[in-house]
Protein backbone atom coordinates (compact mmCIF):
# COMPACT_ATOMS: atom_id res chain seq x y z
CA UNK A 1 0.00 0.00 0.00
CA UNK A 2 1.41 3.39 -1.06
CA UNK A 3 1.97 5.82 1.81
CA UNK A 4 0.63 9.40 1.38
CA UNK A 5 2.39 11.89 3.64
CA UNK A 6 0.12 13.81 6.01
CA UNK A 7 1.48 17.10 4.64
CA UNK A 8 0.40 16.19 1.10
CA UNK A 9 -3.09 15.22 2.25
CA UNK A 10 -3.44 18.51 4.12
CA UNK A 11 -2.36 20.42 1.01
CA UNK A 12 -4.96 18.62 -1.15
CA UNK A 13 -7.65 19.30 1.45
CA UNK A 14 -6.80 23.00 1.56
CA UNK A 15 -7.20 23.19 -2.23
CA UNK A 16 -10.61 21.54 -2.05
CA UNK A 17 -12.05 23.72 0.67
CA UNK A 18 -10.08 26.95 0.32
CA UNK A 19 -10.88 28.04 -3.24
CA UNK A 20 -11.57 31.70 -3.78
CA UNK A 21 -15.12 32.81 -4.51
CA UNK A 22 -14.62 34.77 -7.74
CA UNK A 23 -17.20 36.68 -9.80
CA UNK A 24 -18.61 34.95 -12.85
CA UNK A 25 -16.76 35.98 -16.01
CA UNK A 26 -20.00 35.56 -17.99
CA UNK A 27 -22.76 36.66 -15.59
CA UNK A 28 -26.32 35.49 -16.02
CA UNK A 29 -29.01 37.86 -17.25
CA UNK A 30 -32.79 37.46 -17.17
CA UNK A 31 -35.41 39.95 -18.34
CA UNK A 32 -39.05 40.17 -19.38
CA UNK A 33 -40.65 42.37 -21.99
CA UNK A 34 -44.31 42.84 -22.84
CA UNK A 35 -44.96 42.82 -26.61
CA UNK A 36 -48.63 43.55 -27.25
CA UNK A 37 -50.45 41.03 -25.06
CA UNK A 38 -47.50 38.61 -25.11
CA UNK A 39 -44.90 38.37 -22.36
CA UNK A 40 -41.40 37.48 -23.55
CA UNK A 41 -38.76 36.21 -21.10
CA UNK A 42 -35.09 35.85 -22.04
CA UNK A 43 -32.45 34.01 -19.97
CA UNK A 44 -28.81 33.97 -21.07
CA UNK A 45 -25.20 34.38 -19.96
CA UNK A 46 -23.13 37.38 -21.05
CA UNK A 47 -19.49 36.80 -22.04
CA UNK A 48 -17.23 39.82 -22.62
CA UNK A 49 -14.63 40.44 -25.31
CA UNK A 50 -11.73 41.31 -22.97
CA UNK A 51 -9.48 42.25 -25.86
CA UNK A 52 -10.26 39.16 -27.91
CA UNK A 53 -11.50 39.07 -31.50
CA UNK A 54 -15.01 37.60 -31.35
CA UNK A 55 -16.77 36.59 -34.55
CA UNK A 56 -14.61 34.54 -36.87
CA UNK A 57 -12.21 33.80 -33.99
CA UNK A 58 -13.51 33.16 -30.46
CA UNK A 59 -16.90 32.39 -32.03
CA UNK A 60 -16.04 30.68 -35.33
CA UNK A 61 -17.97 31.43 -38.47
CA UNK A 62 -20.35 28.78 -39.83
CA UNK A 63 -20.46 26.79 -36.59
CA UNK A 64 -23.30 26.32 -34.12
CA UNK A 65 -23.11 28.79 -31.20
CA UNK A 66 -25.03 28.68 -27.92
CA UNK A 67 -25.64 32.45 -28.34
CA UNK A 68 -24.10 33.33 -25.01
CA UNK A 69 -22.14 31.29 -22.48
CA UNK A 70 -22.72 28.37 -20.08
CA UNK A 71 -26.23 26.88 -20.51
CA UNK A 72 -28.14 27.44 -23.72
CA UNK A 73 -29.94 30.76 -24.04
CA UNK A 74 -33.71 30.38 -23.64
CA UNK A 75 -36.71 32.48 -24.72
CA UNK A 76 -40.23 31.96 -23.38
CA UNK A 77 -43.41 33.30 -25.02
CA UNK A 78 -46.64 33.47 -23.02
CA UNK A 79 -48.74 33.27 -26.20
CA UNK A 80 -48.25 32.00 -29.71
CA UNK A 81 -46.29 34.51 -31.75
CA UNK A 82 -44.87 35.06 -35.22
CA UNK A 83 -41.10 35.05 -35.61
CA UNK A 84 -39.83 36.15 -38.99
CA UNK A 85 -43.48 35.81 -40.17
CA UNK A 86 -43.73 32.16 -39.04
CA UNK A 87 -46.12 31.17 -36.24
CA UNK A 88 -44.66 29.32 -33.25
CA UNK A 89 -46.64 28.18 -30.17
CA UNK A 90 -46.44 29.46 -26.63
CA UNK A 91 -43.45 27.64 -25.10
CA UNK A 92 -39.84 27.92 -23.96
CA UNK A 93 -37.22 27.52 -26.68
CA UNK A 94 -33.44 27.42 -26.71
CA UNK A 95 -31.87 29.99 -29.01
CA UNK A 96 -28.92 28.94 -31.14
CA UNK A 97 -27.22 30.75 -33.98
CA UNK A 98 -24.73 30.03 -36.73
CA UNK A 99 -22.81 33.27 -37.26
CA UNK A 100 -21.44 34.04 -40.72
CA UNK A 101 -19.44 36.91 -42.17
CA UNK A 102 -22.52 38.66 -43.55
CA UNK A 103 -25.42 36.34 -42.70
CA UNK A 104 -26.51 34.43 -39.61
CA UNK A 105 -28.79 31.44 -39.15
CA UNK A 106 -31.23 31.89 -36.25
CA UNK A 107 -32.47 28.68 -34.62
CA UNK A 108 -35.30 28.12 -32.14
CA UNK A 109 -34.99 24.62 -30.71
CA UNK A 110 -37.74 22.80 -28.80
CA UNK A 111 -35.36 21.51 -26.09
CA UNK A 112 -34.74 24.41 -23.70
CA UNK A 113 -32.50 22.82 -21.06
CA UNK A 114 -29.04 22.18 -22.48
CA UNK A 115 -25.53 22.93 -21.34
CA UNK A 116 -24.14 24.79 -24.30
CA UNK A 117 -24.75 22.95 -27.54
CA UNK A 118 -23.68 19.49 -26.34
CA UNK A 119 -27.19 17.99 -26.61
CA UNK A 120 -28.38 20.01 -29.60
CA UNK A 121 -30.15 18.07 -32.37
CA UNK A 122 -31.39 19.72 -35.54
CA UNK A 123 -34.36 17.33 -35.57
CA UNK A 124 -35.70 19.25 -32.55
CA UNK A 125 -35.66 22.63 -34.29
CA UNK A 126 -38.94 24.51 -34.16
CA UNK A 127 -37.75 27.17 -36.58
CA UNK A 128 -34.61 28.28 -38.39
CA UNK A 129 -34.09 31.17 -40.77
CA UNK A 130 -31.34 33.47 -42.06
CA UNK A 131 -30.83 37.18 -41.40
CA UNK A 132 -28.20 39.65 -42.53
CA UNK A 133 -25.72 40.91 -39.95
CA UNK A 134 -25.04 44.63 -39.60
CA UNK A 135 -22.42 46.91 -38.11
CA UNK A 136 -23.38 47.81 -34.55
CA UNK A 137 -23.84 51.51 -33.70
CA UNK A 138 -21.06 51.21 -31.10
CA UNK A 139 -18.65 48.67 -29.71
CA UNK A 140 -20.34 46.17 -27.37
CA UNK A 141 -17.80 44.80 -24.91
CA UNK A 142 -20.35 42.37 -23.45
CA UNK A 143 -22.74 40.17 -25.41
CA UNK A 144 -26.20 41.72 -25.22
CA UNK A 145 -29.73 40.61 -26.11
CA UNK A 146 -32.36 43.33 -26.33
CA UNK A 147 -36.01 43.62 -27.31
CA UNK A 148 -36.54 47.02 -28.89
CA UNK A 149 -38.43 48.98 -31.56
CA UNK A 150 -41.71 48.06 -29.91
CA UNK A 151 -45.01 48.71 -31.65
CA UNK A 152 -48.49 47.97 -30.28
CA UNK A 153 -48.07 44.33 -31.28
CA UNK A 154 -44.49 43.70 -32.38
CA UNK A 155 -40.80 44.26 -31.75
CA UNK A 156 -37.31 43.26 -32.84
CA UNK A 157 -34.97 40.95 -30.93
CA UNK A 158 -31.39 42.28 -31.12
CA UNK A 159 -28.17 40.28 -30.69
CA UNK A 160 -25.18 42.60 -30.14
CA UNK A 161 -21.53 41.89 -29.49
CA UNK A 162 -18.27 43.50 -30.49
CA UNK A 163 -19.05 45.46 -33.69
CA UNK A 164 -21.85 43.14 -34.89
CA UNK A 165 -25.61 43.60 -34.76
CA UNK A 166 -28.20 40.99 -35.74
CA UNK A 167 -31.94 41.55 -35.41
CA UNK A 168 -35.16 39.77 -36.36
CA UNK A 169 -38.86 40.60 -35.94
CA UNK A 170 -41.44 39.10 -33.61
CA UNK A 171 -45.14 39.80 -34.04
CA UNK A 172 -48.03 39.07 -31.69
CA UNK A 173 -51.75 38.70 -32.25
CA UNK A 174 -53.04 41.68 -30.27
CA UNK A 175 -54.82 43.19 -33.27
CA UNK A 176 -56.82 40.02 -33.91
CA UNK A 177 -57.75 39.81 -30.22
CA UNK A 178 -58.86 43.45 -30.05
CA UNK A 179 -60.90 43.13 -33.24
CA UNK A 180 -62.55 39.97 -31.93
CA UNK A 181 -63.42 41.66 -28.62
CA UNK A 182 -64.91 44.68 -30.43
CA UNK A 183 -67.04 42.42 -32.62
CA UNK A 184 -68.17 40.35 -29.64
CA UNK A 185 -69.13 43.25 -27.39
CA UNK A 186 -70.73 45.49 -30.00
CA UNK A 187 -72.22 43.05 -32.52
CA UNK A 188 -73.05 40.03 -30.36
CA UNK A 189 -73.46 41.20 -26.76
CA UNK A 190 -74.91 44.54 -27.92
CA UNK A 191 -73.32 46.51 -25.09
CA UNK A 192 -74.49 50.12 -24.94
CA UNK A 193 -71.63 51.84 -23.09
CA UNK A 194 -70.57 55.04 -24.89
CA UNK A 195 -66.97 54.46 -23.78
CA UNK A 196 -66.96 51.14 -25.66
CA UNK A 197 -68.04 52.82 -28.90
CA UNK A 198 -65.47 55.58 -28.37
CA UNK A 199 -62.64 53.10 -27.75
CA UNK A 200 -63.64 50.99 -30.76
CA UNK A 201 -63.76 54.08 -32.97
CA UNK A 202 -60.42 55.33 -31.64
CA UNK A 203 -58.80 51.94 -32.27
CA UNK A 204 -60.03 51.91 -35.86
CA UNK A 205 -58.89 55.50 -36.39
CA UNK A 206 -55.42 55.05 -34.89
CA UNK A 207 -54.80 51.81 -36.78
CA UNK A 208 -55.93 52.93 -40.24
CA UNK A 209 -58.97 50.67 -40.35
CA UNK A 210 -62.44 51.35 -41.79
CA UNK A 211 -63.05 55.09 -41.23
CA UNK A 212 -66.73 54.79 -42.10
CA UNK A 213 -67.18 52.22 -39.34
CA UNK A 214 -65.15 54.36 -36.95
CA UNK A 215 -67.41 57.31 -37.75
CA UNK A 216 -70.58 55.30 -37.12
CA UNK A 217 -69.31 54.23 -33.71
CA UNK A 218 -68.22 57.70 -32.60
CA UNK A 219 -71.59 59.09 -33.64
CA UNK A 220 -73.25 56.47 -31.43
CA UNK A 221 -70.96 57.44 -28.53
CA UNK A 222 -71.74 61.15 -28.97
CA UNK A 223 -75.44 60.35 -29.20
CA UNK A 224 -75.31 58.71 -25.78
CA UNK A 225 -73.25 61.35 -23.94
CA UNK A 226 -71.57 64.70 -24.41
CA UNK A 227 -67.80 64.44 -24.04
CA UNK A 228 -65.10 66.78 -25.35
CA UNK A 229 -62.72 63.93 -26.23
CA UNK A 230 -65.46 62.04 -28.07
CA UNK A 231 -66.34 65.12 -30.15
CA UNK A 232 -62.67 65.75 -30.85
CA UNK A 233 -62.33 62.23 -32.26
CA UNK A 234 -65.43 62.71 -34.41
CA UNK A 235 -63.90 65.91 -35.78
CA UNK A 236 -60.64 64.13 -36.56
CA UNK A 237 -62.45 61.42 -38.50
CA UNK A 238 -64.44 64.03 -40.43
CA UNK A 239 -61.22 65.84 -41.31
CA UNK A 240 -59.65 62.54 -42.43
CA UNK A 241 -62.62 62.11 -44.76
CA UNK A 242 -61.93 65.60 -46.22
CA UNK A 243 -65.05 67.04 -44.56
CA UNK A 244 -63.21 70.05 -43.13
CA UNK A 245 -66.23 72.31 -42.57
CA UNK A 246 -68.02 69.59 -40.58
CA UNK A 247 -64.82 68.85 -38.67
CA UNK A 248 -64.41 72.50 -37.64
CA UNK A 249 -68.05 72.69 -36.50
CA UNK A 250 -67.72 69.50 -34.43
CA UNK A 251 -64.44 70.73 -32.97
CA UNK A 252 -66.15 73.95 -31.85
CA UNK A 253 -68.57 71.84 -29.78
CA UNK A 254 -65.63 69.91 -28.33
CA UNK A 255 -63.89 73.16 -27.38
CA UNK A 256 -67.03 74.54 -25.68
CA UNK A 257 -67.30 71.43 -23.51
CA UNK A 258 -63.57 71.48 -22.76
CA UNK A 259 -63.76 75.11 -21.65
CA UNK A 260 -66.72 74.38 -19.38
CA UNK A 261 -64.84 71.52 -17.73
CA UNK A 262 -61.40 73.22 -17.88
CA UNK A 263 -59.80 70.41 -19.89
CA UNK A 264 -56.55 72.17 -20.85
CA UNK A 265 -54.93 69.31 -22.85
CA UNK A 266 -58.00 69.05 -25.10
CA UNK A 267 -58.17 72.82 -25.51
CA UNK A 268 -54.54 73.02 -26.61
CA UNK A 269 -54.95 70.12 -29.02
CA UNK A 270 -58.10 71.66 -30.47
CA UNK A 271 -56.34 75.00 -31.05
CA UNK A 272 -53.69 73.26 -33.13
CA UNK A 273 -56.29 71.30 -35.09
CA UNK A 274 -58.29 74.46 -35.88
CA UNK A 275 -55.19 76.14 -37.24
CA UNK A 276 -54.16 73.08 -39.26
CA UNK A 277 -57.59 72.50 -40.77
CA UNK A 278 -58.24 76.21 -41.45
CA UNK A 279 -54.96 76.40 -43.38
CA UNK A 280 -55.87 73.26 -45.29
CA UNK A 281 -59.30 74.66 -46.13
CA UNK A 282 -57.88 77.99 -47.36
CA UNK A 283 -55.54 76.21 -49.79
CA UNK A 284 -58.42 74.53 -51.60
Amino acid sequence: MKFIPILSFAFITSLSFGQLNLPNASPDQEFKQQVGFTEVQVKYSRPSARGRAIFGDLVPYDQLWRTGAHDATTIWFSDSIKINSVNIPSDTFSLFTIPGKSEWTIIFNKVPEMHGSSDYAETNDQLRFKVKSEKAPRFYETFTIEINDLTKDGAFIYLLWENTLVKFPIQGYADQKVMAEIADRINIKKEEKPSLYYQASLYYFNNNKDLNQAYEWIKVANGKTQDAAYLQLQAKIEASQSRISEALATLTKSTELAKAKKLEPILKANEKLVQEWTNKKSKK
